[in-house]
């Protein structure tokens, strides 16, 4: 009896989804009548980007997590002009020679050697004040300013 019930219950239940409405996979209006390309959005009434011309470069423009990858663009951001900005910035002091600069992540890491010998308090004030032209001229990055003083 039990088994009896359990198969009717199947049986029942296999033919209520078979009758179902048949989905022909056109429910989101991605693909066209033939199913074979994708819609243009000229047909849903949207004036997006068209996939059927191949138009996806528009989407990575406007999508602020791709990459810019346009290198001949004059306005793109890179690691090496930072890097010169802050070098300038050091050797423009009449009191520090640049050493190596780099960046990392959201920190710029400014190694500099004094150009001459200097008191404690001299060398502290201006440090103090390159530390605060550098964080002025690169806002974007955490200065971490390494003096390397050999004469100390």
């Amino acid at each position: 009896m039990n088994k009896a019930f359990v198969f009717l219950l199947m049986l029942i239940l296999t033919v209520l989804t078979a009758c179902g409405t048949m989905n022909n996979g056109n429910q989101f209006g991605f693909q066209s009548e033939t199913s074979d390309t994708l819609r243009d959005n000229e047909e849903s009434g949207r004036k997006d980007v068209s996939y059927v011309e191949g138009e996806i470069t528009d989407i990575a423009d406007r999508n602020p997590n791709f990459l810019d990858l346009n290198t001949e663009n004059e306005a793109h951001n890179n690691h090496g002009a930072y890097q010169q900005k802050l070098r300038e910035i050091v050797e423009s002091t009449n009191a520090f020679n640049a050493g190596m600069i780099y960046i990392n992540g959201h920190k710029a890491i400014v190694n500099v050697t004094p150009k001459r010998n200097l008191s404690r308090d001299d060398l502290h004030w201006r440090t103090d004040d390159l530390q605060r032209k550098l964080a002025n001229a690169v806002p974007r990055y955490k200065i971490d300013l390494r003096v390397n003083n050999n004469n100390a």
